[in-house]
């Protein structure tokens, strides 16, 4: 008995041998994809917080603002002061000279009023840490900081950012010095004459080995690091694309995307008390959580958003499947489509129909370009952008339907699911 074209193609070793290439291609790709993953999300995120200057000030201005990191720095200011001035002894003295006993009444008198002085230069200090004229300091700084930082990838250290020793510090002088300048104008003279400690001036970002690092990422992956994640999407879609069971390689896409946002936001968690110890014991022991969670603001959002991202891909794949509930429910919205677009009036589908899939990509395509090489993932214009998307998808689908009518398969699908449901009710 001869073979129908179908078994014939089906048994024919060289469609056996195409077939097992591409899906070796499909597998091959699907894991380089799956594995670069985490570096190309941490590689994205350091382009978008750090080198991008608007995106870096929205990340480090707040941190100015915390109560944190402004008590922090207050009491640099504070102990730098009363560490050199001996409130005590002055008040002990002026006193001396002015009440009757001499000096036994006036030692008495002195350690109550300094501590009362004391406070008051600590009042004063913090009102001038919590001001909005520190606040544009801060900006200032900051924006001089992130010039330097770029400077410093690029070898050339300069500004606030500089080398001490083993680590890459940015010196915090301009902004205590604005605090000095504050506390003489409000009638403190003598702060003008304080030094501050150039230890307590700084803020540890990073050591000199992990910097050496970060050049040679730098040096290389700079232009790149704007579109690595959509990089490795196309991976992803290539290993979809090539695979023979494209459904269930949609769904493994999904889930690895979904496991490594899990896997990254792990690691996150656990880089917090690694740095947060660097400070354990120092003033800026409890600022430096604040700085690292406002740091990491950014890519624990886009995380947030990648595992979204990854569950829209394993629904979407779930439903391009061929299990008995996939099949029903794009049966039922495929059928309500072409309702819609029967009422409609157009005769658009006879003309769109035949591009339909080179237009779901093209969609696909114009979605995920604009989400994962800007800073809309994890943002809210992010998910109005999806949201437009879909809106889009579904009026594309009505117009590739509009004057069309569903194929007897199409047909036969909802009323054999709809048979199904009815039975098993």
């Amino acid at each position: 008995m001869a073979m129908s074209p179908t078994e014939s193609y089906q048994r024919s070793p060289v469609t056996r041998d195409r077939i097992r290439i591409k899906s070796i291609f499909s597998v091959i790709v699907f894991v380089i994809a799956t594995i670069l993953t985490p570096v190309a999300v941490a590689g994205h995120w350091a382009h978008s917080t750090v080198l991008d200057a608007e995106r870096y000030i929205e990340t480090v201005g707040p941190i100015g603002d915390s109560p944190e990191v402004q008590e922090a720095l207050a009491e640099v200011v504070t102990d730098a002061i009363l560490e050199r001035i001996d409130t005590e002894e002055i008040v002990s003295e002026f006193l001396g000279g002015i009440l009757p006993g001499g000096g036994v009444l006036g030692d008495a008198l002195a350690g109550p009023i300094a501590s009362g002085i004391n406070s008051l230069i600590g009042n004063a200090v913090t009102a001038i840490i919590t001001s909005d004229a520190f606040s544009k300091a801060w900006i200032t700084l900051n924006t001089a900081a992130q010039k330097g930082l770029v400077a410093v990838l690029s070898g050339d250290p300069s500004g606030p950012i500089e080398i001490q020793g083993d680590n890459l510090v940015l010196n915090l002088d301009p902004l205590l010095e604005l605090a000095q300048q504050k506390l003489v104008e409000q009638g403190i003279s003598f702060a003008e004459n304080v030094s501050i400690p150039a230890t307590d001036a700084q803020f540890t970002l990073m050591s000199v080995p992990a910097l050496d690092q970060a050049r040679t990422v730098y040096s290389f992956s700079a232009p790149a690091l704007n579109w690595v994640v959509v990089f490795i999407a196309l991976l992803f879609i290539i290993s979809i694309l090539l695979a023979r069971r494209r459904a269930r390689t949609s769904v493994a896409a999904g889930i690895a995307v979904m496991v490594n946002a899990v896997l990254i936001y792990a690691l996150v968690t656990t880089g917090e008390e690694v740095f947060t110890n660097q400070f354990e014991g120092s003033i800026f022991e409890g600022a430096s959580i604040v700085v690292y969670q406002n740091f990491l603001a950014y890519l624990v959002a886009g995380l947030w958003a990648l595992f979204g991202l990854g569950i829209i891909i394993v629904i979407g794949g779930w439903l391009s499947g061929h299990t008995h509930s996939a099949q029903y429910i794009r049966g039922q919205f495929t059928n309500g489509l072409f309702e819609i677009a029967e009422r409609t009036g157009l005769h658009t589908g006879e003309k769109l129909g035949p591009y339909a899939p080179w237009i779901r990509w093209a969609v696909i395509i114009v979605w995920l370009v604009p989400l994962l090489s800007g800073t809309y993932l994890g943002s809210l214009s992010g998910l109005w952008y999806t949201l437009l998307i879909a809106g889009v998808w579904t009026v594309l689908e009505i117009l590739i339907r509009a004057g069309v009518q569903p194929t007897r398969q199409e047909v036969l699908v909802v009323q054999v699911e709809e048979i199904v449901v009815l039975d098993q009710a």
